[in-house]
Order: C-alpha cells, then structure tokens, then sequence
C-alpha cells in the first residue's frame, strides 16, 4: 500500500508541477502579445510620421519654391551671360 501512496503522491506532485508551468506560460504568452501589440502601435505611428514627412518632402522640393524661396530671401538671381565663367578641364 506505501508503494501505491507514493506513485499517487508523485503523479499528484507531476500533475500540480504542470499545472504551474501551463499557467506560467499563459502568463508569458500574453505578456509577449501585449508587447507585440504595443510595437504594432508604434510601427504604424511611424508609418504615418513617415508618410507625412514624403509629403513634406516633395512639397518643398518643388523647384518653384526653391527658386522663390532663393529670389525672396536671399535676393538670388540667375546670372547673365558674362556672368556665367566655363570652367574646362585641363589634361
């Protein structure tokens, strides 16, 4: 009968040691998605910064706001012809 006890003892002992580690798993599990959740949260709001900042981009590479923006304030003007100098390579 002692013999019995003891394998019912070990089984019971198995059994609650499992237990234990399924439930700590979940735990695991779950604080793994909430972190994946919360880096999909910020890829997307990168997404977005991003998105606006071609936007952005574009806008203000835009040759005629460059070429205004030269003119207006900081009073740039294309140079006439004597004032342009060719530069040759020498060998």
């Amino acid at each position: 009968m002692s013999r019995l006890s003891f394998v019912l003892v070990a089984l019971a002992a198995i059994n609650v040691c499992t237990a234990v580690a399924v439930v700590y798993s979940k735990h695991l599990s779950r604080q793994r998605y909430a972190q994946l959740s919360q880096n999909q949260q910020i890829i997307d709001e990168l997404d977005v910064q991003w998105s606006q900042l071609q936007i952005e981009e574009s806008t203000f590479s835009e040759h005629g706001l460059v070429d205004r923006t030269a003119r207006d304030r900081l009073g740039m003007v294309l140079p006439g012809h004597k004032g342009i100098v060719m530069i040759t390579r020498q060998p």
